[in-house]
């Protein structure tokens, strides 16, 4: 079974899983392999709410999540282990702690709506 997990790109390693890109961008210093790697556009933050004061990115990000379902999202992120054969998933953006970005709230939202926990990695050292 595949586990998932969120991370940092400054904290991802190669070891640590199979790096899917929640981020509009690309980590540059990770091309050109990271071009490949698969986006789960159903939990990317949109642009036009990026620089939004953080109550209303929240409310913005959270209404996106509903709107795409977990039904829809767990199918995607079959398709993307099926593609990949990863045994380990890691949904990776820039900010580096999850508790200022979408992965925390896509973590929490996750475990309200499935009863499954996603576990931040790569920041014990």
């Amino acid at each position: 079974m595949t586990t998932i997990h969120t991370c940092a790109w400054s904290a991802w390693r190669r070891e640590l899983g199979t790096p899917v890109r929640t981020s509009l961008g690309k980590p540059k210093w990770l091309l050109p392999e990271a071009a490949s790697w698969p986006l789960l556009w159903e939990v990317t933050p949109r642009g036009h709410y990026f620089g939004a004061p953080a109550e209303v990115f929240e409310d913005e990000y959270l209404s996106q999540l509903e709107r795409y379902g977990t039904k829809r999202i767990a199918r995607r992120l079959a398709e993307i282990t099926w593609a990949t054969g990863a045994e380990r998933l890691i949904l990776c953006c820039f900010e580096p702690l999850p508790a200022n970005c979408h992965r925390g709230l896509f973590s929490a939202f996750w475990l309200l709506r499935t009863g499954e926990p996603i576990t931040e990695i790569g920041q014990e050292n």
